[in-house]
């Protein structure tokens, strides 16, 4: 009772509750495209690329959600010009750009007055920097995501099948690939203050390597996957309010908890 009368009550609770349920939406959809094509080092790449451009923007005191956009943007662009071609392969590319994108985010960011709390609020979350407009950013990006789904699921479950076949038979896959790249960036973007820097790629993998383990068509993984994020993530977030943890850490040890019971029943059941 106490915890639904103090999201009541209030206003970053009930922000962070919500954003919580929409990132679960977000990363729960996108999740099983990542597993499924190997892509699980981008969300890690992505997150870091954030952080270049969090320091930029509070450097030079502009808007933290552009800076954010245009660094992840940035580096997804990056990322497709230098493995377009196949002479590098993505997981490769990310490699290379991870620590650049992080070494310009840690050189600016030392030149903030705020340096160690800024660093530690976008490394690893922070409940109360959730506000009414990133809500409604989320709510924007889910939006994005499900529409794209929607209108591209044909090609991108024939680019997931089969990348050669799907280019062969008409298929965009370059073009695919870009949308994939952009749709990651921003689901990225819009999970950072909860998720933070550090533990992004765990919202980005988990739930995909779950649906992957139970789900029989592609549809279905997006089920299962959405489905096992949002239950184990308000499971999470509870924890987080009762033992006063952070959020983003305790719902990606719930979640990773959820998986391993579910690989240990899988195994000898």
């Amino acid at each position: 009772m106490t915890f639904l009368k103090d999201i009541l009550t209030y206003d970053f609770l009930k922000y962070a509750l919500i954003a919580d349920i929409l990132i679960a939406l977000t990363t729960g959809l996108i999740s099983p495209i990542i597993v499924y094509k190997r892509l699980e080092f981008i969300g890690d790449g992505l997150a870091h690329a954030i952080f270049a451009g969090v320091a930029f923007a509070i450097l030079f005191n502009f808007n933290v959600l552009l800076g954010s956009v245009i660094a992840t943007l940035f580096f997804a662009y990056f990322v497709y010009l230098l493995s377009i071609n196949a002479k590098l392969s993505e997981s490769t590319a990310i490699g290379m750009l991870l620590p650049v994108f992080m070494s310009i985010g840690v050189i600016v960011f030392s030149k903030s007055p705020r340096y160690t709390t800024d660093v530690t609020s976008y490394l690893f979350g922070n409940i109360l920097l959730i506000s009414e407009n990133d809500i409604y950013f989320i709510a924007g990006v889910l939006l994005f995501v499900v529409i794209t789904l929607f209108f591209k699921n044909y090609e991108i479950s024939y680019w997931l099948a089969d990348e050669v076949m799907a280019k062969f038979y008409g298929v965009k896959t370059n073009i695919i690939r870009f949308l994939i790249l952009v749709l990651v960036s921003a689901v990225v973007v819009s999970a950072l203050k909860l998720a933070g820097v550090i533990v992004m790629g765990a919202f980005l993998v988990l739930p995909g390597a779950f649906a992957k383990q139970k789900a029989k068509s592609f549809k279905n993984a997006l089920a299962t996957a959405t489905l096992f994020n949002i239950t184990f993530s308000l499971i999470g977030f509870a924890i987080a309010y009762y033992f006063d943890l952070p959020p983003g850490p305790a719902i990606v040890l719930c979640l990773f908890f959820a998986f391993l019971c579910s690989s240990l029943l899988e195994r000898f059941v």
